[in-house]
C-alpha cells in the first residue's frame, strides 16, 4: 500500500474530509488530495503530525510505500547535516567554541609584543 492510500484510509475512518484533514495539519485541500494521489509526498513535518492524529507509529503509516522510503532517505543523504546552519551568522560565543584554539597562537604573539615593548 501506498502512502496517498494510507492516508485516504485513515482520513475516511475518522469520518474527515480532505478539507478537515487539512485544516488539521495546517495546510490546503489540495496538498491532500496530492498526497492521496500520490503526485507528491507530504514532507517528515507532516507525516509526524499525522502519524500523531491517526494515532499510528510513523513505521505504520509510511511501511509498504518504497518509493516514499527511497525519497526519505536520498533527502537525508543530499542535506548534510553539518551544512544546515552553514551560512547562518556565528555569534562570538559559538566562534570562540569553535576557534578556541586560536587563543594560544594569538595569545603568544600579543605576550611577545608586550614583552618587548617593557623591554
Amino acid at each position: 500500500m501506498n502512502i496517498g492510500s494510507k492516508i485516504k484510509e485513515e482520513r475516511e475512518l475518522n469520518g474527515w474530509s480532505q478539507d478537515e484533514l487539512a485544516a488539521k495539519l495546517h495546510v490546503t485541500r489540495q496538498s491532500v488530495s496530492k498526497w492521496e494521489l500520490g503526485k507528491v509526498y507530504p514532507g517528515i513535518d507532516i507525516l509526524v503530525q499525522m502519524s500523531d492524529i491517526f494515532d499510528l507509529s510513523l513505521d505504520e503509516l509510511i511501511k509498504g510505500d518504497k518509493n516514499l522510503k527511497k525519497t526519505i532517505i536520498e533527502t537525508y543523504r543530499e542535506t548534510p547535516q553539518q551544512d544546515i546552519n552553514y551560512n547562518r551568522p556565528r555569534n562570538g560565543w559559538e566562534f570562540f567554541s569553535k576557534f578556541w584554539w586560536l587563543v594560544f597562537p594569538f595569545g603568544g604573539i600579543i605576550i611577545g609584543i608586550i614583552n618587548a615593548l617593557v623591554h
